[in-house]
């Protein structure tokens, strides 16, 4: 993959378990790395679920190999042109070449 194919920022985010103000817990996202990344999408799927539909889309995000990059799993989740997708599998390309992430959103 040559430069010019990565043109999109990505923010890969983690998840931190705090305590809201009703005693309820959420999840705080902060950043885990950054990287540019050739994206790709797949098809859109719609589905009925509990007699509702929705559209679920899948991305592949293709990124150069970091350490930090190595670090993101599947609990992680990857945000980029104003969405945040859950990232579902990670491969490693090559010898700590390349790394593709899948991942999903919901709408």
């Amino acid at each position: 993959m040559n430069a010019g194919e990565r043109h999109t920022l990505v923010t890969f985010e983690r998840g931190t378990a705090t305590t809201d103000d009703y005693g309820g817990e959420a999840l705080e996202w902060g950043t885990a790395a950054q990287a540019w990344a050739k994206v790709t999408y797949g098809t859109g799927q719609e589905r009925r679920q509990a007699a509702q539909e929705q559209a679920e889309q899948a991305v592949t995000i293709m990124a150069l190999w970091t350490p930090a990059l190595a670090s993101v799993g599947g609990k992680d989740r990857a945000s980029f042109n104003g969405a945040a997708w859950d990232i579902t599998s990670v491969a490693l390309v090559g010898l700590n070449t390349e790394i593709h992430f899948t991942a999903t959103r919901s709408e």
